[in-house]
C-alpha cells in the first residue's frame, strides 16, 4: 500500500502587515528595498489571543468541507509548529477534540521549522505505509510573529503566520517520496529564541536590550536570526 496526497487546505489570519508599513517604521529601508531583499511584500499576522491551533483547527475545517473529508475518518493526527500553545498537554490531542476526530487516532506533536512540511510527509507516509493508519491529518501551524521584536526589522520583515492541513491517506496509485534527510545541529545558535524553554525558562532580571550593528533591537524572548550565517549555510552545505 502506497501513501499519497489527498487534499490540502490554508488558513490566513486576516491581519496584513505591508512592506510599506515597516517602512514608516524604518525609513532607512524603503518598501521597495525590502521586496528586493525578501521578496515578500506582506505577511499576515496572527492576532494576539490566536495560537497556532486556532489557526490549524482553522485550516483542518477548511480541508474538510472543501474536499469534502469526513473527520471520523481521520485515524492519526500529526502537529507540526515551533509555536505551541503549551508545553503540555500536546496540541495535537488538543486538536483530536476540538476537529471531532475519534478517540482511536493517534496524535502527536513534533517541532521543525522549514523542514517541518517535509518531515510531516514522511511520517504520516511511514505510519500509512506500515499500514498503522489510512488517513493521516498533518497540520502544520506557526505564529513566529509572536516571538519577534517589533524594533527588529530583520526578521520582521520575513516571517509572517499561517497554517495548512494535508490529508495523507492510503492509495494504489500515488505515491509520496522518497525522501532524503540531513542534520547539522552546530549552527544552533544562529536562529533562536533563547527563554521559554527549560535551558532558560527566564530572561536573566535587569538584562538589557541587545541592539546588533544594524541597529536592530531584540531580547532573549525574540527570535533571533543571523542572516549572514543563515545565508552561507544554505549555499554551502544545502546543497
Amino acid at each position: 500500500m502506497k501513501a499519497a496526497i489527498k487534499a490540502i487546505s490554508y488558513y490566513l489570519p486576516p491581519r496584513i502587515e505591508t512592506n510599506l508599513e515597516i517602512s514608516r517604521e524604518f525609513p532607512e529601508w524603503s518598501a521597495d528595498k525590502i521586496a528586493e531583499k525578501t521578496g515578500i511584500f506582506e505577511r499576515h499576522i496572527a492576532d494576539e489571543g490566536v495560537c497556532a491551533s486556532d489557526m490549524g483547527a482553522e485550516s483542518a475545517k477548511l480541508l474538510f468541507t472543501e474536499h469534502g473529508i469526513d473527520p471520523h475518518d481521520v485515524d492519526f493526527i500529526l502537529f507540526c509548529t515551533q509555536s505551541p500553545d503549551y508545553f503540555l498537554p500536546t496540541t495535537a490531542c488538543l486538536l483530536q477534540d476540538r476537529l471531532g476526530i475519534p478517540q482511536t487516532a493517534g496524535a502527536l506533536d513534533f517541532n521543525l521549522g522549514c523542514s517541518g512540511y517535509v518531515y510531516g510527509l514522511a511520517l504520516a507516509a511511514g505510519l500509512v505505509e506500515t499500514r498503522q493508519a489510512r488517513s493521516v491529518l498533518l497540520i502544520t501551524a506557526e505564529t513566529y510573529s509572536k516571538f519577534i521584536s517589533p524594533e527588529d526589522k530583520t526578521v520582521r520583515s520575513l516571517f509572517g503566520d499561517a497554517a495548512a492541513a494535508t490529508l495523507v491517506a492510503a492509495s494504489e496509485t500515488g505515491s509520496v517520496g522518497p525522501f532524503v534527510f540531513g542534520t547539522d545541529g552546530r549552527g544552533g545558535e544562529h536562529l533562536i529564541v533563547k527563554t521559554g524553554g527549560l535551558r532558560h525558562r527566564q530572561a536573566a532580571a535587569g538584562k538589557a536590550a541587545v541592539v546588533d550593528e544594524f541597529g536592530n533591537v531584540r531580547r532573549d524572548n525574540c527570535l533571533y536570526m543571523n542572516g549572514p550565517e543563515i545565508l552561507v549555510f544554505t549555499l554551502r552545505i544545502v546543497p
